[in-house]
C-alpha cells in the first residue's frame, strides 16, 4: 500500500518547523549575485520559471508533494517544505491523499486545530483510514492529551498494522505510567525493526530512545545509538539529548559542528560549546539570535521551543519561562516538559513548578531525574549523570563477579528479546 511507506513520518512531523534554516532577510543588488551555495547533495531544481511551477502543480502529484514533506522532516530542508506547501495551495482535489498531506503540513506549521479538522472530515468518510488515525494520535500526543490520542491508536483493528497499533499504543504507555512495561514492548519491536521499512525502524528506536533518556538507562541508550542511523536530523536530535544529559559535551560538539544550519541542532551545539567554554559558543549564539528576528519580523510562532532554549542560553530566565509558557500551551513532549521545568527552576516560580508537578501527577509521566530536581528546586547542569554512573558501577561490579565465576557457570544479562520473525 501507498500510505505504508510514509507512515511513520506523520509521527514526527511536528519536528520539522524546528529543524529548519532561516537566512536573514536580504535584497540583492544584482541579478547575478549569489545568495546562498546549497549542500552538495541538494537535489536538482525542481522549476526553472514560474511556467514550470504552475504546470507541475496542476499535475497533483501526490509522491512529490509526500517525497518533499519527508525530505524537509528528514533533513531539515525548508526548500522542501515551502515547495510542499505551494503546491497544496495551488491544488483544489479535496481527495483524502490531498487532505492528508494537507493535515501534515498543518502539523509543520503548529497549527493543530486546523490539521485536527481535515483529520476528522477524512476520518468522517473512511473511519478505519490508518494513515488519518495515526496522524491524528500523534497530534493529541504531542499536546499531552493522552486518553484521547491512545483512543485513536486502539481503532486499528486490522491484523496487518499490529505492528503500528502496538508502537502507537507503547509510546503513549512509555509517557503515562508505564515506562518499564513499555520498554518490554520496545525490546520485541526493536527485534523485528532491522526487517521492517527505515521509516518505521526509525520511529521504533526514536521512541526507545526517548524511554532511554526518562528512565536514566544507559545500557538501553547505547543498544539503540548503536544501531539508529545518525544522518537525518530526528536522530542526530535524540543523540545529541542523550549525551547531553550525561554530561558528554565534547561528543556532542564533535557530533554537531557540521550541523549549524539546523536550529535545534544548533542550539545544541551552543549548549555543549558553552558548557565546553568553547568560543565558538558566542559566534553560534549570535548566529541564532539572527533567526529568531527574522522569525518574529515573519512574526512566525511555530518556534517557541526553540526561542525559550535561547533565552535560557542568553541567561535571559523571565523571557524563557514566558517563551516555555507558551510552548506549554501547544507542545508537551519531554523536551517541552524539561524546557518549562528549567525556565520555571531558573526563575523560581513556584506557580511553574506546581504546575508542571501537577501534570507529572496526573499523567504519571516518567522522568525521576527530573522529578528529583522539581523536589529540590534546582535544575541539574547533567541530568542523567549520577544514574550513569551507578550503573557503570553495577555493570563493573557484575563484570568483576563473571570473570571470578567458574568457566561451567552461564550467566544471563538482561531479558530476552522477541525474535524478528515471531509474532509480536
Amino acid at each position: 500500500m501507498h500510505w505504508i511507506k510514509t507512515l511513520v513520518e506523520l509521527f514526527f512531523i511536528l519536528l520539522i518547523s524546528s529543524q529548519l534554516i532561516h537566512a536573514a532577510p536580504f535584497i540583492p543588488t544584482d541579478d547575478q549575485q549569489i545568495l546562498a551555495t546549497l549542500p552538495d547533495n541538494s537535489p536538482p531544481p525542481r522549476y526553472l520559471s514560474a511556467a514550470d511551477f504552475v504546470s507541475d502543480t496542476g499535475s497533483n502529484n501526490l509522491d512529490q508533494t509526500s517525497e518533499l514533506l519527508e525530505r524537509a522532516y528528514l533533513q531539515g530542508d525548508p526548500r522542501a517544505l515551502g515547495q510542499a506547501r505551494a503546491q497544496l495551495d495551488q491544488t483544489t482535489d479535496q481527495s483524502i491523499d490531498t487532505l492528508m498531506l494537507q493535515a501534515r503540513a498543518f502539523q509543520s506549521d503548529h497549527k493543530f486545530a486546523k490539521a485536527e479538522e481535515l483529520l476528522k472530515q477524512i476520518l468522517s468518510q473512511d473511519a478505519a483510514h490508518p494513515d488519518a488515525l495515526l496522524t491524528l494520535s500523534s497530534l493529541l500526543l504531542v499536546q499531552g492529551q493522552f486518553t484521547e490520542a491512545m483512543n485513536y491508536c486502539q481503532k486499528l483493528d486490522d491484523p496487518a498494522l499490529r505492528v503500528y497499533e502496538l508502537a502507537c499504543e507503547v509510546q503513549i504507555q512509555s509517557m503515562t505510567g508505564g515506562l518499564d512495561a513499555a520498554k518490554q514492548t520496545l525490546s520485541g519491536l526493536a527485534a523485528i525493526a532491522p526487517g521492517l521499512d527505515a521509516s518505521t525502524t526509525r520511529w521504533i528506536y526514536l521512541i526507545q530512545a526517548d524511554a532511554a533518556l526518562r528512565s536514566q538507562d544507559a545500557t538501553l541508550a547505547k543498544q539503540v545509538f548503536d544501531v539508529i542511523d545518525d544522518q537525518t536530523v530526528p536522530a542526530l536530535m535524540a543523540r545529541a539529548d542523550w549525551l547531553l544529559s550525561i554530561g558528554e559535551y565534547t561528543q556532542v560538539r564533535d557530533l554537531l559542528q557540521e550541523h549549524t544550519d539546523k536550529d535545534a541542532l544548533l542550539l545544541r551545539l551552543i549548549t555543549a560549546q558553552m558548557k565546553l567554554n568553547d568560543p565558538k559558543a558566542k559566534q553560534n549564539l549570535a548566529l541564532m539570535k539572527e533567526r529568531i528576528d527574522v522569525w518574529q519580523i515573519r512574526q512566525e510562532n511555530a518556534h517557541m521551543r526553540e526561542q525559550a532554549t535561547y533565552a535560557l542560553l542568553a541567561n535571559q530566565v523571565d523571557s524563557a519561562l514566558l517563551l516555555a509558557q507558551k510552548n506549554w500551551q501547544q507542545q508537551r513532549e519531554t523536551a517541552d516538559i524539561v524546557l518549562y521545568a528549567t525556565a520555571a527552576l531558573k526563575a523560581g516560580s513556584q506557580k511553574d513548578i506546581k504546575l508542571i508537578q501537577q501534570f507529572i501527577t496526573d499523567t504519571q509521566f516518567e522522568y525521576p531525574a527530573l522529578e528529583r530536581d522539581l523536589r529540590a528546586g534546582k535544575i541539574s547542569e547533567c541530568l542523567n549523570c549520577e544514574s550513569v554512573s551507578q550503573q557503570d558501577s553495577t555493570l563493573q561490579t557484575t563484570n568483576t563477579a563473571i570473570e571470578r565465576a567458574p568457566t561451567s557457570t552461564t550467566v544471563h544479562l538482561g531479558a530476552s528479546a522477541t525474535h524478528k520473525d515471531d509474532t509480536i
